[in-house]
């Protein structure tokens, strides 16, 4: 195995190459100049080379000093983020949930209310994103993430199984009876997003028809403006039961012909391991679980 200098040398290398100043090193370590500069030595007869030339009003790497400058920070920034995730809660008032967009606005918001009144402890945050999380640095302890579960080196549990029906205003139907033939003449709504390639074919199998292109009359990414384009009566869309179960309990909506199909992608909670430990994560969890259970 191979022998490692002292750790306080290699953080006083740290910070001196970031700066190019010893000064600055001792600053960030709240140490002496003198120490920084004795740690710095050490390293170097350790490793058998210059790290620095010192000149009179400042010091610069060497070749080594370079390449090993940027080994050391990588080194330093896992190690960081690897203890960022077993450290105990440094904030365990505040919940910062990351989730999809479309989910966040059309089922989430509209209940997170009864989150807050049974535990008003927890001042809540949501970061509605695209993105995937790395939970490094980024102060967020839980995701929502719709896809297929797989998120190396993280924990991912189940939420909720969706599936995927056919939806629209009562204006583009005109209130009448529709039969799949029906649905080849109106007007469609496409979501291009990868994870309903494959249902749009398998809906279409159901169906016992094909939508024609020139039926296509809007194409979207994004579960939310799909919603939008419903509510405006643009056309039919097929869409996850999740983003629009409220409004068909309200009647602002409606499914022209009783289809569905599985989608490909569900709903997961994922977070480290650790983060699931914690009671502001285990309340929340417990509550959004009751919640979907519930409708």
């Amino acid at each position: 195995m191979q022998k490692l200098p002292p750790l306080r040398a290699l953080q006083a290398f740290r910070y001196a190459s970031r700066e190019l100043s010893f000064k600055s090193a001792a600053e960030a370590l709240n140490i002496s100049q003198a120490a920084v500069s004795t740690h710095i030595r050490g390293l170097e007869e350790f490793l058998g080379m210059k790290l620095f030339v010192r000149l009179t009003r400042e010091v610069k790497l060497t070749h080594e000093g370079r390449k090993l400058s940027g080994y050391v920070e990588t080194g330093f920034q896992e190690l960081e983020k690897g203890i960022a995730l077993f450290a105990p809660d440094s904030n365990p008032g505040r919940l910062t949930v990351a989730t999809v967009p479309s989910f966040a606005s059309r089922w989430l918001v509209p209940r997170i209310d009864s989150f807050q009144r049974a535990h008003p402890e927890i001042q809540l945050s949501l970061q509605p994103n695209l993105q995937l999380v790395n939970f490094q640095g980024d102060g967020v302890d839980l995701a929502i993430r719709f896809g297929n579960g797989e998120y190396p080196g993280l924990e991912s549990r189940l939420l909720q199984k969706e599936k995927l029906l056919p939806v629209c205003h009562s204006s583009v139907t005109e209130g009448k009876p529709v039969t799949p033939e029906n649905l080849a003449r109106l007007p469609w709504l496409i979501d291009e997003s990868v994870d309903l390639e494959r249902s749009w074919l398998v809906f279409q199998e159901k169906l016992g028809i094909k939508i024609p292109d020139n039926a296509i009359t809007l194409r979207v990414t994004e579960g939310t403006t799909l919603v939008e384009a419903v509510l405006a009566g643009r056309g039919i869309a097929l869409m996850r039961y999740s983003l629009v179960a409220d409004l068909l309990k309200a009647g602002l909506i409606q499914s022209p012909i009783d289809i569905s199909v599985p989608a490909e992608y569900q709903y997961y909670l994922v977070a480290p391991e650790a983060k699931f430990r914690t009671d502001k994560v285990r309340a929340f969890v417990s509550w959004i679980s009751r919640a979907v259970r519930s409708g």
